[in-house]
């Protein structure tokens, strides 16, 4: 259903496509060049930065919330990567 490829944009983690039509970018970089934390990069490609922490998830959560637009940037983050 959805396809994933690392990001062209400098800022973002990953590039979504839906029957070969970009979606959105999401997951967040930093302006150094190095991504940020995750929970657990389930698409695998910045799992290195997979931090496993359940506090910093809950603090996430209640940071941005649990009920993101479907198909938008914060659901795929919240899908696949947190």
């Amino acid at each position: 259903m959805y396809t994933f490829r690392k990001s062209r944009r400098k800022n973002k983690k990953y590039d979504v496509f839906k029957n070969n039509k970009y979606l959105v970018s999401f997951g967040a970089i930093k302006k150094n060049g190095i991504p940020y934390d995750q929970y657990y990069d389930k698409i695998g490609s910045y799992s290195k930065y997979n931090h496993n922490d359940n506090k910093r998830l809950v603090n996430y959560y209640s940071r941005f919330g649990r009920n993101p637009k479907y198909e938008s940037a914060m659901w795929f983050s919240h899908r696949y990567l947190w």
